[in-house]
């Protein structure tokens, strides 16, 4: 029996069902409170999922990278608040300078716009806000700081991630650094979650995952779902990550 929040009384068979599973339900109240533009929107079936791996391994850190609005970050923090009592880390510099890319000429303009007309002081405190309104804020906390600083922080106190979600600056030098900075921060048997796997610059990280993980989940659809993004467990045992396979696959239908 889960000792914390509203879900608790739920037998687990509802849970492999996204319809009747209050976690989902829960994630799905938050995201809409949230908007998707062009500089970022974790789809609510991503959202779920991530915030399905905290519950059912009881993790009790994750750590988002990128967080923008906070559409990614704040399902973790609701997995979190309900399930496990755990904290979900938001890793985000919120400036112009973190977030200028180089890597994808074909919307290379649109992304020099996007920074440009961004007031990122502005993102940081409407995610704060967002945060206390959702009654999140003893779950989720907000490190204002660049993916290396933090690493070094975070190294640093002797923290370590059940869940891992690297969707920060998508250029290839900086994607591929994340992978190598926070893999040692990975937890025994974590999850690394890769976004935008079909982007070119992308493509490193992902096969620098795939070299040092299990692929457990993955789906590709951007143009149809914007779902692009890629699941890694860091476990040995091929009958558990097979279990994984099969259990993320049910649940996202």
């Amino acid at each position: 029996m889960w000792p914390f929040g509203r879900g608790r009384r739920r037998a687990s068979k509802e849970w492999d069902s996204p319809e009747t599973d209050p976690l989902n339900v829960a994630v799905q109240e938050v995201i809409t409170q949230i908007p998707v533009d062009f500089g970022g929107g974790c789809p609510p079936k991503k959202a779920y999922a991530m915030a399905w791996l905290i519950r059912a391994e009881r993790l009790r850190t994750s750590l988002d990278i990128g967080v923008y609005r906070g559409r990614s970050l704040m399902p973790q923090a609701v997995a979190h608040r309900d399930y496990t009592g755990g904290v979900a880390y938001g890793v985000d510099p919120y400036t112009k300078a973190a977030a200028t890319q180089q890597d994808n000429a074909p919307i290379r303009e649109k992304l020099d716009r996007f920074v440009a007309t961004t007031d990122f002081e502005q993102l940081y405190a409407d995610v704060l806000a967002l945060s206390e309104r959702l009654g999140l804020t003893a779950h989720c906390r907000l490190e204002r700081k660049t993916s290396e600083e933090a690493a070094a922080d975070f190294a640093a106190r002797g923290m370590r991630f059940g869940l891992i979600h690297v969707d920060g600056n998508h250029d290839t030098r900086h994607v591929v650094r994340d992978v190598e900075l926070y893999w040692p921060l990975l937890a025994r048997e974590g999850f690394l979650v890769l976004d935008d796997i079909s982007w070119a610059s992308v493509k490193p990280a992902v096969d620098l995952a795939a070299s040092r993980a299990q692929l457990v989940f993955s789906e590709s659809l951007p143009a149809v779902t914007e779902l692009d993004y890629a699941i890694f467990w860091s476990g040995r045992s091929p009958r558990k990550a097979q279990a994984l396979r099969e259990s993320l696959k049910r649940i996202r239908g």
